[in-house]
């Protein structure tokens, strides 16, 4: 039975959350503050405050270029359009592949009840913009009126607002044994959340600040930490005699030999607990999570091990440079040509003494003259000097620092969607694979993350999805379908039999990242238009196929209409097996009977004429089947056939076979009728 943590236990907490937060951020400082400078880059703060000062001093411009946002959505928008896909697998041979494809479809609906293409998105943006973003996995009541719980996933919002267990050095970070999420909460909404309790903040380590100490509560907010940490326990597994592992945890071990346990031994394990922090005391908790793990997912970014610490990247990171260069070139550029017309005059006192406030506003606006004194010492009036040459090195750095953000960031203009020097559509393409294959490392740690996140919801379905319901699964055709869990029904032998029961076998997940559907079809028109110009000829054969995967309007019409005009031999399939026959035709079947009863009629008649051509008297008795022998007239079932005196007209002229097929005795005359003549 859990029992309620002492104050003393929750003050212990309290210190334990301080003291881990300061500990993350003393071993992730670098990299949070780089992440920190990364965001403001991407928002658009990025003069340097020393150079920000003067320039405000002297009240000099600075432009912002920004053109760092277009290579994190390269990235991270691919991510959007690609269909990520969860796939679970059974582990072993004992698994049901029934059981692997309702967890497909649970958790396909979770991802579509919890729009997780925005949620995977967002923690891609993040992983591309400064390094590392995350997202976590939730249960709530299915309704306000049920006990049944649901499985969600959420965003987090801000990637800064997560520290880590230092101690963690997996790629997914799945090895770490505590986590926290500090949030800044409205004062007014803390004290609504939690009335009576101190609005206190949790201690919150500045990356901007050098001496990296906490700084508490302002006056309109409060800082709340959720407090995530395993607890570990040892518990003791038994194998039995049928080859089964249980939990013999607690159990006497002189019972063992009585329950049938044969084998045992200790196992480390840990449970999930979460807490609720300010800065001085605990708000709620300690709540026991059902899972194993951790339900907060990170997505890293690039990273390089060095001596003492991790560096942590993300796509931009060594674009800043380049981008902080471009901005001052263009400005320099644009203050260099604003300058232009504002070149001085060369005159003397004399020329200008009568309107000196005249030509002291000549380059405020644009005057039609100017007046002046002819001044014999200077003879030719007032002179301009030329103005200055075009700053063509300023604008060539400029293009030189634009290149850089390219070369940095490995995104070139084929991949931009801007003209270069590539016309052929393979050679674009080829480019634009290259910026993809740059940075592949992202995408790839993305799945690594889908891969932990598959495994936290392996893990916790069969725990949250534990009673007898009704539950709503998707198809990988997005078709939905409700399948019964955990049902009991009774056997054929009439004990109860649990179907579906989904917390039976070992699970594991593989995670594809491929092309959304509508990329799909507009590849394969693509593609097959480029075949069609190649082969001209197979233009009839798959028009239809190019309309069924093009979007415009009346798309799927015009390929019914021209699946019509395709030949038939076109369409079979040469591996399937080859058709049935076609059912007989019934006419000619009607035919063939006719002429089988004709040809019997005829048969019988000639016997009939041959018996009564050499005296046999005809029977009545239906033509004798080959291999039987004629039954005598009035013979009962069971009785024994009279013997002869003399021999019958079959023993006199022996037959070897039916009429027309026998030997003919000597002296027979041989014009016998049809169907009994020697055969030559």
């Amino acid at each position: 039975m859990k029992t309620k943590p002492s104050q003393r236990d929750r003050a212990e907490i309290v210190k334990e959350v301080r003291e881990r937060i300061q500990d993350s951020h003393d071993h992730d400082r670098d990299n949070r503050r780089e992440a920190a400078i990364d965001l403001q880059f991407l928002a658009g703060d990025q003069w340097p405050d020393a150079v920000r000062k003067q320039r405000d001093t002297a009240g000099r411009p600075m432009l912002t270029f920004n053109r760092l946002g277009q290579f994190v959505r390269q990235v991270s928008n691919e991510i959007r359009q690609s269909d990520l896909s969860i796939k679970v697998i059974p582990e072993d041979d004992e698994s049901d592949p029934t059981l692997a494809k309702i967890y497909d479809g649970i958790i396909r609906y979770i991802q579509y009840c919890s729009s997780a293409s925005h949620i995977f998105a967002t923690a891609a943006e993040h992983q591309t913009g400064c390094g590392i973003g995350w997202f976590r996995i939730e249960t709530d009541y299915a309704d306000d009126s049920a006990f049944e719980q649901e499985i969600k996933l959420r965003p987090v919002r801000n990637p800064l607002s997560v520290y880590d267990d230092p101690a963690a050095i997996e790629i997914d970070r799945s090895d770490a044994m505590w986590r926290a999420v500090v949030e800044v909460w409205p004062r007014k909404a803390f004290e609504a959340k939690w009335p009576g309790k101190a609005p206190e903040s949790v201690d919150q380590p500045s990356s901007m600040v050098n001496s990296g100490t906490f700084f508490w509560s302002t006056t309109d907010t409060v800082r709340v930490a959720e407090y995530w940490r395993k607890v570990p326990y040892t518990k003791i597994l038994g194998l039995t005699k049928a080859g089964e592992t249980v939990d013999a945890t607690g159990i006497n071990p002189a019972m063992y030999e009585m329950v049938g346990i044969v084998r045992t031994r200790k196992q480390e394990c840990h449970r999930v607990e979460q807490y609720i922090v300010s800065g001085s005391e605990v708000l709620e908790g300690p709540n026991e999570w059902p899972g194993k793990h951790i339900p907060i997912v990170p997505v890293v970014g690039g990273e390089t091990p060095l001596e003492q610490r991790t560096y942590r990247y993300g796509v931009i990171r060594h674009a800043r440079d380049a981008q902080t260069m471009y901005n001052f070139m263009r400005t320099a550029t644009a203050e260099a040509i604003a300058l232009q017309p504002k070149n001085p005059w060369l005159v003397t006192g004399n020329m200008i003494a009568k309107w000196k406030a005249f030509w002291d506003g000549a380059n405020n606006s644009n005057k039609p003259y100017l007046l002046y004194e002819a001044d014999p010492q200077a003879p030719g009036g007032p002179k301009r000097e030329p103005p200055p040459a075009y700053p063509a090195a300023l604008v060539q750095e400029a293009q030189f620092a634009g290149d850089d953000m390219k070369a940095t960031t490995g995104i070139y203009d084929a991949s931009l969607g801007a003209k270069s020097n590539e016309t052929a559509g393979v050679a674009i393409a080829r480019r634009q694979i290259q910026g993809q294959t740059a940075n592949f490392h992202f995408i790839d740690n993305l799945q690594r993350a889908l891969e932990c996140a598959g495994r936290i919801l392996i893990d916790l379905i069969p725990k949250i999805y534990d009673s007898e319901r009704i539950i709503r699964i998707l198809g990988e055709d997005g078709t939905q379908q409700n399948v019964a869990i955990n049902r009991v029904v009774m056997g054929q032998d009439g004990m109860p039999i649990l179907v579906n029961d989904i917390s039976q076998g070992r699970f594991d997940v593989r995670v594809t990242i491929g092309k959304g559907a509508a990329t799909k079809r507009i590849e394969a028109a693509e593609h097959m238009l480029e075949f069609m110009r190649v082969v001209p000829g197979a233009a009839p054969m798959i028009a239809d196929l190019i309309a069924k995967n093009s979007d415009w309007p009346g798309a799927e019409e015009i390929a019914k209409r021209l699946r019509a005009m395709v030949p038939p031999q076109a369409l079979a399939d040469p591996d399937a097996p080859p058709p049935p026959p076609p059912p007989p035709d019934i006419a000619e079947l009607q035919k063939t009977q006719q002429t089988t009863r004709k040809l019997a009629a005829e048969a019988e008649k000639i016997e009939l004429e041959n018996m009564a051509m050499f005296g046999a008297p005809p029977s009545m008795q239906p033509p004798e089947q080959p291999g039987e022998a004629p039954e005598p007239p009035g013979m009962m079932e069971g009785m024994e056939p009279p013997h002869p005196e003399g021999p019958m007209p079959e023993q006199a002229f022996p037959m070897s076979g039916p009429p027309g097929g026998g030997d003919i005795p000597p002296g027979m005359p041989q014009d016998l009728p049809p169907g009994l003549q020697q055969p030559g």
